[in-house]
C-alpha cells in the first residue's frame, strides 16, 4: 500500500530550538504553532507583537502543506504552485513577501509584476505601430506607458525623445 499523505510534508507542532514556546521563527518574524495546526497563519513580532500589515490567514490544505514545507526549508515544486489556484497563490506569494524568507528563491513565482505587464505591454504596442497600426487610443497608451516607464527609469530620457520626435516625423 502507498502513503496517502507522502508529498505532504510532516507537521510541526513544536519549536525545536525552545519546546516551551509556542511560536517558531519564520523568516523575519515568528509564527504561532498553535494557530498553525488550527489551519491559520498568525504571524507575530520577534517581542512577540502583533504584526499590524498583516492579517491572519485562513489556509487551505494546500497552502498550509507549503507552509510546513518552507518551515522545513524544503523546496516548494512549481507543479505544487501549479496546482494551486489564483486566491491560494496569492496568499503564499503574500506571506513570501511579507515574511522576506530566504526561502523566496525556491518558490517559482508565476506572478506578473505590473513593470513586467507594463512592459510587455509597450513591446506589443510598439510592434503594432511599427507595422503600420495608427489607431489613435493606440498611439495614446503608446505615448502614456513610454512616459510612464521613463519616469520609472526604465527607458533612458535620451531614447523617449528620440521615439517621441520619429512619432512627430511621421505624423502620428
Amino acid at each position: 500500500m502507498s502513503d496517502p499523505d507522502q508529498t505532504e510534508p510532516k507537521m510541526i507542532l513544536v519549536n525545536k530550538l525552545d519546546p516551551m514556546s509556542e511560536y517558531i521563527p519564520f523568516g523575519k518574524y515568528i509564527l504561532s504553532l498553535k494557530q498553525l495546526s488550527k489551519g491559520k497563519f498568525m504571524l507575530r513580532t520577534k517581542s512577540r507583537n502583533p504584526v499590524l500589515s498583516f492579517k491572519t490567514l485562513l489556509l487551505t490544505k494546500k497552502t498550509k502543506a507549503i507552509v510546513q514545507k518552507l518551515l522545513q526549508d524544503i523546496d516548494v515544486t512549481f507543479d505544487e504552485i501549479d496546482n494551486l489556484t489564483e486566491d491560494e497563490r496569492n496568499i503564499i506569494n503574500q506571506i513570501v513577501e511579507k515574511t522576506e524568507i530566504n526561502t523566496r528563491l525556491k518558490i517559482p513565482n508565476t506572478k506578473k509584476t505590473q513593470l513586467e505587464k507594463d512592459l510587455h505591454k509597450f513591446n506589443v504596442l510598439r510592434g503594432s505601430i511599427v507595422s503600420g497600426g495608427d489607431n489613435i487610443e493606440m498611439l495614446r497608451d503608446f505615448r502614456r506607458l513610454l512616459l510612464h516607464l521613463t519616469n520609472e527609469n526604465y527607458i533612458s530620457k535620451k531614447e523617449c525623445n528620440e521615439v517621441l520626435l520619429e512619432m512627430l516625423k511621421l505624423n502620428l
